[in-house]
């Protein structure tokens, strides 16, 4: 018989309310580059035989026969999955204050939250309890909870991971990715999900990094923007060159992304929504109620909107290697008084742009909240995102972990 999870798994996972379903002896991994690396799956992401409830009532004893395309790769690649995460239902918000399963805890303040929607991924993962687990990411859904509770969070870009056995948000921006303890672990969770091994990056030396200034620093808390500046300055001491860019196209990114999202959400729900709207929680129905507002001509013109920001964003990135700044604007935040529009302001534009993304920890506030640095880089351009990561994270040497 497989062992059971140890205890301090549980305990942690417990505290934090992390898992929605755990699975008790997950058995033993075959070899693989992930081989007997315990994960834990977002309850977004279809498991055979284990239920499957997308943070929601009306999915709570649905039991896939098979599983997601992405849970096959983990599991040939050896990875053992130790439960399923709790997330924002139907990841539709970036708190991951659920109504059905309760609201996930930052493991470096409990009162606090997550951020989502892959806020039990990235709880396990920043309290050192798991070193890898799967999120989903529509608007920054794996990188807002990876910055907000100290770990590395990788949104690919759109369309390398599969999706299928993935319930859906917005088909249009959905991609899968990995929380991670480490850059390195991201970048092995990143071969096993692609099926391909990433390109030798050059090193950082000459790499030329932009910032947006007048965007990504505008309304950012004064730690927040501290901490990254200090990890902009590392990465110029590592030989990489920073320019400031201007791309008047980012400020169209929200409108554009909610209205996608509204849009497409709406239309996936539709055989639930509005029958059964009582059974969603209060905040998703909302959202989806507005979605069935979105008329045709807001959606085809946000969907031209997304065409004009996606063109601006690779124009500059023919200028430059990569983008940097913030991930989230704000740290950590109560759940009672989110500041919603805060946590995805700086991570939609690369959901929009379908580009690759990273946030790895750069730091704490004066309050010991973690603070997370974003890089994206053109399509396909993930070695060289993970190899800049990686200097940083060299440079920056090991953070400390949350006390249990």
């Amino acid at each position: 018989m497989a062992p059971p999870l140890s205890t301090d798994l549980l305990t942690t996972a417990e505290g934090l309310n992390a898992f929605i379903t755990v699975i008790a002896r997950p058995g033993a991994g075959g070899r693989g580059p992930l081989s007997g690396v315990l994960v834990g799956v977002k309850d977004l992401i279809e498991t055979a035989g284990i239920r499957t409830t997308a943070g929601s009532r009306i999915l709570a004893t649905y039991v896939p026969r098979r599983d997601a395309a992405v849970v096959r790769a983990l599991k040939r690649a050896g990875a053992v999955m130790a439960g399923k995460t709790n997330t924002h239902e139907f990841a539709y918000g970036t708190t991951n204050d659920n109504p059905h399963y309760g609201a996930t805890r930052n493991p470096w303040n409990p009162s606090l939250s997550t951020g989502g929607s892959s806020g039990g991924s990235a709880a396990l993962v920043g309290a050192g309890a798991l070193s890898l687990a799967l999120g989903t990411d529509t608007a920054g859904s794996v990188r807002i909870p990876a910055a907000l509770c100290g770990a590395v969070g990788l949104k690919p870009t759109t369309g390398t991971v599969s999706t299928r056995g993935v319930i859906p948000l917005s088909p249009t921006l959905d991609c899968v990715g990995p929380i991670a303890d480490s850059v390195a672990m991201a970048a092995r969770a990143l071969e096993v999900l692609t099926g391909r091994s990433l390109a030798r990056a050059p090193g950082v030396r000459g790499l030329r990094i932009g910032v947006a200034e007048a965007f990504v620093f505008a309304g950012v808390h004064a730690e927040v923007e501290r901490r990254v500046r200090e990890a902009l300055a590392a990465l110029e001491r590592l030989g990489c060159k920073l320019e400031t860019v201007t791309i008047p196209e980012l400020a169209l990114c929200t409108e554009t992304g909610v209205t996608i999202t509204r849009a497409e959400a709406a239309t996936w729900h539709r055989h639930w929504f509005p029958a059964r709207a009582a059974d969603y929680g209060a905040d998703v129905r909302a959202k989806l109620e507005a979605g069935t507002r979105v008329t045709a001509k807001e959606y085809l013109t946000a969907r031209e909107t997304q065409v004009r920001i996606a063109r601006a964003l690779r124009r500059v990135l023919r200028e430059v290697d990569l983008l940097a700044g913030p991930t989230v604007l704000v740290p950590a935040f109560p759940n009672a008084n989110a500041p919603l529009a805060e946590t995805y302001r700086l991570t939609y534009p690369f959901s929009i742009g379908l580009l690759p993304a990273i946030t790895v920890p750069c730091g704490f506030t004066s309050a010991g909240l973690p603070v997370g640095l974003q890089l994206a880089g053109p399509p396909r351009s993930e070695a060289r995102i993970l190899a800049a990561a990686a200097a940083y994270e060299a440079d920056r040497g090991p953070l400390p972990r949350p006390s249990p």
